[in-house]
Formats: C-alpha cells, sequence, structure tokens
C-alpha cells in the first residue's frame, strides 16, 4: 500500500494508472482502493471521498487520452 503524505491528483493518478490494481493511503484523508486503473467507489461515502475519488479517476483518464 503506498502513502501519499500530501494530496496530489496528477501524482496519485500517475500511481494508480501505472499500477492499475491496489491500495492506497492519502494522509489525513484516508483509503481507496482501485482496479483497472481507476479508483473504486470508497466504503466511506461522505463528498471528500467522493470528490477525491472523481478527480484521480478524470486524472487518469486525461492521462490515458495524452498516451494515445
Amino acid at each position: 500500500m503506498k502513502i501519499f503524505q500530501r494530496y496530489n491528483p496528477l501524482q496519485v493518478a500517475k500511481y494508480v494508472k501505472i499500477l492499475f490494481r491496489g491500495r492506497l493511503y492519502i494522509k489525513d484523508i484516508g483509503a481507496f482502493e482501485f482496479d483497472k486503473g481507476r479508483i473504486l467507489l470508497p466504503r466511506v461515502k461522505d463528498k471528500q471521498h467522493l470528490t477525491i475519488m472523481s478527480e484521480v479517476n478524470r486524472q487518469v483518464t486525461r492521462l490515458q487520452a495524452e498516451m494515445a
């Protein structure tokens, strides 16, 4: 499990895109699981977790589009 000390959407998206499947933890925010290069719906469904999930997934999509 990777632990990010600060939340940086682009950095998290690169990690998720490269590893494709696993878990990560963002300090002061919480844990996330990802599969197939996308963050999955978090177990804790509060606004902050959902916002981070969608933001990182948008960044992953953008990175994939740049590669194509």
